[in-house]
């Protein structure tokens, strides 16, 4: 990968990065068998720059401002030696998006001896992996993997039933980005899982709910 087409990539992302994710929590819902779980994530404007696996000597926030302005260049960021910038930006496009996209969650199996993280959300060829942090508990983003992430994650492999969206000073979710295929918000144990942090009342979609 040329570096002019890194810094294409890393400035379109930036933007998609601030229009989808930046001060917004998500909430994954999954199934595994008869059993509903999910978990949180918050994104900052700090996370963006592990996303791209780049080496730099700006500070986290600045160089997201910068990407984001557009006035990041060449002499900003290097390639890390291990190859691992350009799969993390080969995928990046696709991870902007996991708010719609992402299929499958999972733990992660410590497969890889230099990979830190706790949770993994994607698709059979993008993942997006999240640590715990003490700030209310909730995950945020660290990596981005060009891979399968059924290949990295304990089994049993969860599915992904919905997907929320909110702003991260609300109190409650109010926006749906996603749900599967068969399956409605008011489904027995979807409903018992979001009763305390889906305000119904004010649920917004960005899509057309399928309801019963």
């Amino acid at each position: 990968m040329k570096k002019t087409d890194a810094l294409g990539i890393i400035h379109n992302c930036a933007l998609a990065y601030k229009q989808n994710l930046v001060h917004k929590n998500l909430m994954f819902v999954t199934t595994q068998d008869a059993s509903t779980a999910c978990f949180e994530a918050a994104f900052l404007p700090r996370n963006f720059l592990h996303l791209t696996g780049a080496r730099t000597k700006l500070g986290s926030i600045e160089f997201y401002n910068m990407a984001l302005r557009g006035r990041l260049d060449e002499r900003g960021f290097d390639f890390m030696a291990d190859g691992t910038t350009e799969m993390k930006l080969n995928v990046l496009p696709q991870l902007m998006n996991i708010h719609v996209s992402a299929r499958m969650a999972g733990d992660y199996d410590n497969s890889k001896s230099l990979l830190v993280t706790d949770k993994l959300a994607g698709t059979v060829t993008a993942v997006m992996g999240f640590t715990k942090t003490s700030d209310n508990g909730a995950f945020v983003p660290n990596t981005a993997l060009n891979t399968d992430l059924r290949l990295i994650s304990k089994k049993p492999i969860q599915r992904i039933a919905a997907i929320f969206q909110k702003m991260k000073q609300d109190e409650k979710y109010s926006t749906l980005t996603y749900i599967a295929k068969g399956l409605t918000i008011d489904d027995g144990a979807l409903a018992y899982v979001l009763r305390n942090k889906v305000d119904m009342q004010s649920l917004t979609a960005t899509f057309t709910i399928p309801r019963n």
